[in-house]
């Protein structure tokens, strides 16, 4: 799957030495964090898709700079409602059954977790389908016990659900009931399992928009269910990137803050801490892709220039206007690349010609994971880890 696509929806520090320890204390927000079962180091965490295995294998990854890795994804199925395996002759689904046994054999401490997400092919079908299925507590249950089944028959340690995105209030209260059944029920496949060896509880997050409010939405006041998700999930994974995608005009497409808009990580990070996330249920998101344009003028190249087109398809995104992050390399070491670091945003891009790309450079990573540091949260996750260089630079910056 192309992880970056349905992205255009949306509009040298150590975090390990930064983060808190996950404790519990007399605050409410830690007495929250309780029982999230993660180490004093939080998460770093990493996306992996089953379409980047051509030029990342799994194998090839090094497994130890993760707490956590997540397979991204499988889907539901339209007609059933249950959790929906690649069809067995299917590369995915060989790629589905080895992903845990081939990270653990590399870092035996790096847990796994099995996504479950909007089909980014048929974004309007699969989401109506996971509105149906969490409109009717049947169809709940029904979905709920096939994620266990998959998840545990393939050595995963958890779960996540990416559903991009709820459409509705009533989506939204559907969803809240969703989290917390599926959290009941992991609870209680934990205790029946009471014959040693007894299996760790599976984990279970949630890929979440950028905010804890959506906009541009027919309804106007679509927030999501922050107390439900505070008291099921372990924690959240925040979106925080892939704001400009349809951009008539360059712009920093994941900056970390934006004084003329919302679209900004650190506006969404403060939007879900106020709106009653605690912070050390929150994960923020660090894009391993760039955004890219054509110029219509060369000579017009700052933030905000006029673009053309979107900028060409390069090989490990397969998409017009996506460039990872190893990708951009390879233009950085050219001749007549121009870098700029733009401080007040936080923000990063070069023109190459009359390429102009927005990145997430390691300047930029570590303002990143510093803010995410200074604001307490839980740790961050990549997107994606086949993205980055074969040195792993950007996973390195949070070891």
């Amino acid at each position: 799957m192309e992880l970056v696509a349905w992205l255009v929806i949306v509009f040298s520090v150590s975090l390990a030495g930064l983060l808190p320890v996950v404790s519990a204390s007399t605050t409410t927000p830690q007495q929250q964090c309780g029982g999230n079962n993660v180490g004093p180091a939080g998460v770093r965490a990493g996306y992996w898709s089953p379409s980047s295995n051509r030029y990342s294998a799994v194998g090839s990854i090094d497994a130890s700079l993760y707490t956590h890795l997540y397979y991204s994804a499988v889907t539901i199925d339209e007609t059933s409602y249950a959790v929906a395996p690649p069809p067995p002759t299917a590369e995915d689904a060989s790629l589905l059954a080895a992903f845990s046994g081939a990270v653990k054999s590399a870092s035996p401490s790096t847990r796994t977790v099995l996504s479950v997400g909007t089909d980014e092919y048929r974004v309007g079908e699969s989401n109506a389908a996971f509105s149906r299925m969490a409109s009717d507590a049947g169809l709940r249950a029904v979905f709920i016990n096939s994620s266990l089944n998959l998840a545990r028959a393939n050595g995963f340690d958890g779960l996540d659900l990416s559903w991009i995105f709820p459409a509705t209030q009533a989506d939204m209260q559907n969803l809240g009931a969703l989290l917390a059944e599926w959290r009941a029920r992991i609870t209680e496949e934990s205790v029946a399992k009471s014959l040693p060896p007894q299996p760790q509880p599976l984990l279970l997050t949630a890929t979440l928009y950028f905010s804890n409010h959506l906009f541009g939405t027919p309804d106007g006041n679509l927030d999501y269910p922050v107390d439900a998700i505070a008291s099921s999930l372990d924690w959240a994974n925040v979106l925080t990137f892939g704001f400009r995608g349809d951009s008539g005009v360059t712009a920093a497409d994941a900056p970390l803050y934006d004084t003329s808009s919302h679209f900004s990580a650190s506006y969404g990070v403060v939007s879900w801490l106020d709106a009653g996330l605690p912070p050390c249920r929150l994960v923020m998101g660090i894009p391993l892709f760039g955004r890219s344009w054509f110029l219509r003028n060369k000579a017009k190249n700052g933030l905000g220039a006029p673009a053309a087109a979107a900028g060409t398809k390069q090989r490990r995104s397969n998409q017009t206007g996506i460039i990872a992050y190893a990708e951009t390399e390879e233009y950085l070491s050219s001749q007549g690349t121009v870098v700029t670091y733009d401080d007040q945003s936080v923000a990063e891009y070069f023109c190459s010609g009359d390429l102009w790309v927005s990145f997430d450079g390691a300047q930029v990573v570590q303002r990143k994971l510093e803010f995410a540091a200074r604001s307490q949260l839980l740790g961050y996750f990549l997107w994606t880890v086949g993205f980055d260089d074969s040195n792993s630079t950007i996973s390195r910056k949070g070891q």
